[in-house]
């Protein structure tokens, strides 16, 4: 990470300046392979995608980045997933390039890694939802616990001698899957592999079908969680305080440090607190953009509203726009949500994790 730009960043966030993004969150595609019942991707229209070569050149508009992520959907359904990150590598050179995964192409991954010019950039986190049978029965036949597994023994197996990061994300969708988490635990702990967790969401704009490219205003709350229905509010408050107590277990210090981060605030919320801390400012629009498949900038996770496109406009013309400006100004008045995806970012950006972290 470029810590000039980093200082200047806070700087500016913190005195509502507009600084260019560091860190982007690109869904290269919506199209999904798993059934998963607490998200839509798989239910989206796919809409058009970007080529490789639209790719290279909207990542030219954007410039240089310290994070990307590349997601969806599930990125290894596009047959120039290769091409797309390469372009993405050349024209913002990231410290990191982050990819989520369901797992289910094991063989493309194992090739991806083997073929990236940079491998040691790569952080790979491969998500589940618990055991087997939950796992299976929520994502379908074509996303099952044991090819998920599969990747993860390639990607272990790569560690050592490409440089590249791997970490387990389980999304927790209901009380047995809660339950599950000291059994995925325990299958990864011999790898190595740190098991991160997050509690689902009720719902999201960027991927419900009835909410995409809408404001899910109610989703956003100033104090609680909209804790998705299927989870027990007293067994999420236990799962997190354990979460916490474990948290000096994750093996990355800087990963570590943002989980406990994240723990803390979610606790508060679960908890009901009134004034829940931290709170960072958000730093969506500022720090933090958002590219969807065709090349649209969109606000965040719960503000999926089209903006502007990055194939069709430059990058200061779609910035510096009227419906930019409106949308930032929006972010401002939000009470803030507590999506990890968009609190890592702001944590980081708006360096409330260096005095809460």
């Amino acid at each position: 990470m470029r810590v000039l730009n980093l200082a200047s960043s806070i700087l500016r966030n913190r005195i509502g300046a507009v600084p260019r993004p560091s860190w982007c969150t690109y869904l290269v595609c919506y199209r999904c392979n798993a059934r998963c019942q607490m998200c839509d991707s798989w239910r989206l229209k796919p809409g058009s995608e970007l080529t490789a070569d639209q790719v290279d050149e909207v990542f030219a508009k954007v410039g240089r980045l310290d994070v990307i992520r590349l997601t969806g959907g599930e990125p290894f359904l596009r047959d120039d997933m290769s091409q797309v990150a390469k372009a993405v590598e050349t024209r913002s050179r990231p410290s990191v390039l982050h990819i989520t995964t369901n797992g289910s192409f094991p063989e493309k991954i194992d090739e991806f890694v083997r073929n990236f010019s940079s491998p040691a950039k790569l952080r790979f986190l491969v998500s589940f939802d618990g055991g087997p049978a939950e796992h299976d029965a929520n994502r379908g036949a074509q996303v099952t616990f044991q090819t998920a597994c599969e990747s993860v023994d390639r990607l272990v197996a790569l560690r050592e001698s490409h440089g590249i990061q791997v970490s387990v994300n389980h999304t927790v969708i209901s009380r047995t899957s809660l339950r599950s988490h000291v059994e995925l635990r325990a299958r990864f702990a011999p790898q190595r592999v740190d098991v991160q967790s997050v509690l689902a969401y009720e719902d999201s704009s960027m991927y419900g079908l009835k909410r995409q490219g809408k404001k899910s205003t109610d989703l956003i709350v100033a104090a609680g969680y909209p804790l998705h229905p299927d989870l027990d509010l007293a067994e999420s408050i236990d799962f997190a305080e354990r979460q916490l107590a474990e948290v000096d277990l994750i093996r990355d210090r800087w990963v570590r440090r943002g989980k406990r981060y994240y723990l803390r605030g979610l606790l508060a919320r679960l908890k009901n607190a009134q004034d829940a801390r931290p709170r960072p400012k958000c730093v969506a629009l500022r720090s933090h953009l958002r590219i969807l498949p065709d090349g649209a900038v969109t606000v965040c996770q719960f503000n999926s509203e089209r903006l502007g496109n990055l194939l069709t406009q430059s990058f200061d013309d779609l910035w510096n726009s009227q419906p930019t400006r409106d949308a930032r100004a929006w972010v401002d008045a939000c009470p803030g949500c507590w999506a990890e995806c968009e609190v890592m970012p702001s944590s980081i950006y708006s360096g409330d994790i260096l005095i809460h972290g």
